[in-house]
């Protein structure tokens, strides 16, 4: 499935009042979920296979509130995804993968 075709079909889900502040909030909250996945792995509720098996469900909410917000916003989820590989591919290029800041 391409990304596009992936964002139409999330909004046949999506509604409401507030929708930009809502799926902002949403990524934040599923990216917590996440983290909380690992942080129990870490302490040692949880084996990697139950890692995956919540992180499969997890990464696809985050997917989710990833695709309205862009809609939110009027953003082309492929074409984000293509500028992410090619600035991923210069800083590799340019020997900058490592470190902070967008500016690299």
């Amino acid at each position: 499935m391409e990304l596009n075709e992936y964002q139409s079909k999330c909004l046949n889900t999506w509604g409401g009042e507030q929708k930009l502040i809502r799926s902002f909030l949403g990524v934040a909250g599923e990216a917590g979920e996440m983290s909380e996945c690992i942080k129990k792995h870490l302490r040692g509720d949880f084996d990697l296979d139950e890692v995956k098996k919540r992180a499969f469900k997890e990464i696809g909410d985050t997917m989710y509130y990833l695709a309205v917000c862009a809609h939110e916003l009027g953003l082309d989820l492929n074409k984000i995804a293509e500028h992410n590989i090619e600035k991923l591919a210069k800083r590799m290029a340019e020997g900058k993968i490592k470190g902070d800041g967008d500016e690299r």
